[in-house]
This record gives C-alpha cells, structure tokens and sequence, in this order.
C-alpha cells in the first residue's frame, strides 16, 4: 500500500498546480492594454500579483512614490486586493483625466469600486444621491445664514469636552475628542439644536467610521460572498444604524413632511426652519421615493458620512503638526485677534484668515510620513497618496498613447504631486505661510485658498467633480482651529508630532494620541 502523501508535499503539489493553471490561463488569455504599462511592487515569481497587493496594503505610499519616480509623466499600475490600480501624474495626463467625459472616466463608479455603496450607504443611496445637489448648492449658500448656529455649537461643544482650566493641563484623546465636536457643530448646521444628544452624536460618528472600515474588509471578500458577509458579520452595520438614527430622526422628519406636504416651501408666519431637511425636501419635490422617512433617515446619515472625515482628519492632521510647530501659534493668533476686531466671528471673517486658511492647506499637501496599520475598523479617510479616482468605462487612451481598459480603476499619485519640486520650491519641507505668500503676489489673492483646486493642488478633486462640500468643510476647519487659538494653550506631551497611520494609500491621523490643553489666561 502506498504511503500517504505529507503536509510539505501537498502543499508543494497544490502550489505547482496552481501554477500550471495561472499559466493555462495566461496562454488562452488575449493581451490586454494594460500589459503595456508597467507595474511597480510586483514580484516576476508566479502569483505576485497578490504578494504586491499584500505589499501595497502594508508599503502604499513608498511604491506609489516608487513609480512616480521611476515612470516621470507617465502611467504605472500597482496591485490593488483584487483588481489593478493605474495611475498617473504629470500635468498633461492630469488634464486627461479632468476632460474625460463621464462615460468614459466615471467617479461614481470609482467610488462605488472602493467603498462597496450597495452594502455600506445602501442601495437608495448608491443609485439616487440626491443630496450632492443639495451640498453644492444649497448648503453652501447657507453657510453664512448657518454661522451664529455653527460657532454656538463650538464653543459648547469644547466647554463640555476639552473643559481645561488656566491653572493646569488637562490630556485628552484627540481623535475621540474632534471627532464627537465636529460631529455635533456639522449636525447643529444639518438639522438643529435638539439633535445634540450624545447617543446620537455616536450613532452618526460610529456609521461614519463602519461604512469606511468595513469597505476596507469587503475589498478584500469575494464578490460572491458579500451579500452573506453584510447580513451576518459584523458588515452589515447599515440595518441597525438606520434603526437607531430613526429613533431620533423619525418623529422630526415626519413632522416635516406633514408640513412639507401641507404647505411646501412657504410656512405660516414664515417659521419653516433654515436646513438640510428643508433643502432635501425642496430637492426631493416631486420625487415621491426620496420623500419618506427612511430615505431621508438614510440621506442625512450619509452626510454625515461625508462631512465627518475630511473636516475631522483636517483639524487633526493640523492640530498635531501645529503642536509640533509652536513657532506658527503667535502669528495665527495675531491675524485671528485683528479679524476678529473688524468682522467678528463671521464666514467673512474666516475669509480674511489667509495665514489660517494657509497652513491648514500647507498640512493637508504635506501629510508627514507614518506607520503601516493593519487594523481595518480604525481606518477612516484622511489625506491619500492617491486621488482623483476614476472608473474606466469605455477604453480610454490618453494623450500619450497608453490605453487602459474598460473595467479599470485609475487615479492620480496626488501624494507626489504634493512633493514634486517642479510643482513646490521646498517640496519637501513644511512650511505653513506657503500659500499665503504667494496669495500677496499681484492677482494671485483667490488662486491659492485651500478650495480652489489646481492641477498641482489635488485635495479635494480637480474640476467639475472636485469636492462639492470642500467649502462648508474648509471654514469649519477654519473656525474649529481658531477656536483652539483662541481659547486654549496646547502642547504634546513629547513635543513630537503623532505618527500618521497608513493602509494602502491610505493616511489616517494618528488614532491614539492625546494632546495636552490648558485655557489661555
């Protein structure tokens, strides 16, 4: 009887077997356009597409900037968990990509690639988003009317968070602490004063952080599994969130769409309130599916989604390189205290704080180096090595000639962008009035705000596709570092900026820092 066969030599059998079958694969399969461009991090030994995807989860940034280095103006793909990432840099292939119609290049689709919008925002969302209008239009309309509201909120919410005193240092959490503040300030701008309750601050700042950790585990989960993962793992946090915010939200959204439905947009004695649920009841007029409830319960905490992240990683990135950098607080204040004695604390006011709105883009172009994380439920989005995502929809070719296939995932390496010398003098150095001295050059003074976006300045987008709330986000950051300015003495307590925590391209603020406060006499 022959003997049976060990461990080592199954393994090895299976391995060469999976080897002959990726060959027999390779030889039936037709050439793609995508064989022409070359990838970087990729093992030459059989299945290295997945030790480059397993490298690129751990080393993003560093091969990113490996490519853009090695391949100047022109495409390289890396190994995403289960497709190819092209990407691009250089200002003529970054014009390509701001020109390509939508059926062509599509961000929706990129987005939907990334974050699984089915399982994570829910369907309704995925396919009707109707309150990107609302965000580009009217809510950033309203942001002035908003701006007593959103500076009340402020100050109550560091009053019962960050309650330091003159005569001794306080260390609190950073991360949990901005975190629930930026929650209840975008919240009391959303919907009002009566949704301050704690329980429903960490309703919406807990979905913020599900939807983008558990697209980060759904990358990685066969397409066949996701639908069984999202209803019985942990994934599936959008049910039970929709539940408990409609514990909070139901009775007021009823409420608004009685009145909505028996007197539109023109209320008795003019008492309709100034907010999103107005705005997306105006918006949804007409459309009977988006008008309930539910949708609308779903809709505002998808907002929130967006709102949270970028404004919550924009103070904290700028939080702890400002505490690392004490020489910029005496300045900032002083332009603060000089704005504030002519316009108050105003939208035209945050306007006027060039040096503020400088370093907070000096910091978000910057994004120090950190480590590798490996913990899907703390990633959150924060500034990426990569940006300006786009589906392939239709093969497209660009200037260059390269080609890249329909079904593609492509971006830009905005990260190396950020650091190119021909883009920046000093690329590589911080510095914080960056961008508030080249607004004192003749015609330069709206060219270089931290909204306007340029191909060399790709934050928040390029384009028509650029972020529609970066506005609403950039004086919120503006008015939240002011306050800190103003109301508070801060230190870390080694006096070294927190390390950022990367996955992929990914960079999030350190998660577990605490930085040290004390109220300025």
């Amino acid at each position: 009887m022959a003997e049976s066969l060990s461990p080592a030599s199954l393994a090895g059998a299976a391995i060469l077997g999976l080897v002959v079958l990726q060959a027999i694969r390779k030889f039936f399969t037709a050439p793609s356009p995508l064989d022409a461009i070359p990838s970087v991090g990729i093992p030459s030994y059989p299945f290295g597409f997945y030790v480059g995807a397993w490298n690129y989860i751990k080393n993003g940034r560093a091969i990113t900037e490996e490519g853009y280095l090695q391949y100047p103006d022109k495409a390289f793909r890396v190994a995403l968990a289960n497709r190819w990432l092209v990407l691009v840099h250089g200002w003529t292939l970054i014009e390509d990509v701001r020109k390509a119609p939508d059926e062509f290049l599509s961000v929706a689709d990129a987005t939907n690639s990334l974050l699984h919008l089915e399982y994570t925002i829910g369907h309704e969302q995925h396919h009707d988003p109707f309150q990107i209008a609302v965000i580009r239009s009217a809510m950033t309309r309203n942001i002035g009317a908003g701006f007593h509201d959103i500076r009340n909120e402020i100050v109550a919410a560091f009053e019962d968070l960050v309650p330091a005193k003159a005569d001794e240092w306080i260390s609190v959490p950073a991360m949990q602490t901005v975190l629930p503040i930026v929650s209840r300030v975008s919240n009391r701008f959303f919907i009002g004063l009566k949704r301050r309750d704690p329980k429903y601050i960490k309703i919406t700042t807990q979905y913020a952080q599900d939807v983008t950790s558990n697209a980060a585990w759904l990358h990685v989960t066969p397409a066949i599994l996701r639908p069984f993962a999202t209803r019985f793992f942990k994934f599936g946090h959008l049910e039970p969130a929709t539940r408990k915010a409609l514990k909070y939200l139901g009775p007021l959204l009823q409420h608004r769409l009685d009145m909505d439905d028996k007197y539109g947009a023109e209320w008795p004695n003019d008492d309709r309130p100034n907010d999103m649920i107005s705005w997306l009841l105006d918006e949804a007029r007409g459309y009977p599916n988006r008008r309930n409830v539910r949708t609308l319960t779903r809709t505002i905490l998808n907002i929130n989604f967006g709102a949270l992240h970028t404004t919550t990683q924009g103070v904290l990135h700028a939080l702890y390189t400002l505490a690392a950098n004490l020489q910029y607080v005496q300045p900032l204040r002083e332009e603060i205290e000089s704005v504030l004695r002519t316009e108050g604390w105003s939208k035209a006011g945050m306007q006027k704080l060039v040096q503020l709105d400088s370093f907070l883009k000096e910091s978000a172009r910057f994004v120090p180096g950190g480590r590798s994380v490996y913990l899907f439920d703390r990633l959150t989005i924060g500034p990426t090595s990569v940006g300006v995502l786009r589906q392939v929809m239709k093969d497209f070719t660009f200037s260059d000639g390269t080609t890249v296939p329909a079904g593609t995932l492509i971006g830009v390496a905005i990260l190396s962008e950020h650091h190119d010398e021909t883009n920046y003098t000093n690329a590589g150095v911080f510095d914080g009035f960056r961008f508030s001295r080249m607004r004192e050059q003749a015609g330069e003074g709206i060219k270089h705000q931290m909204v306007t976006p340029t191909p060399d300045y790709l934050f928040f987008g390029l384009g028509r596709h650029a972020c529609p709330g970066r506005f609403f986000a950039v004086n919120e950051q503006k008015m939240l570092l002011a306050h800190i300015l103003m109301t508070y003495d801060f230190k870390l307590k080694d006096g070294k900026r927190p390390e950022d925590e990367w996955m992929a391209h990914i960079a999030a603020a350190n998660s577990t820092a605490e930085v040290m406060f004390r109220r300025r006499q």
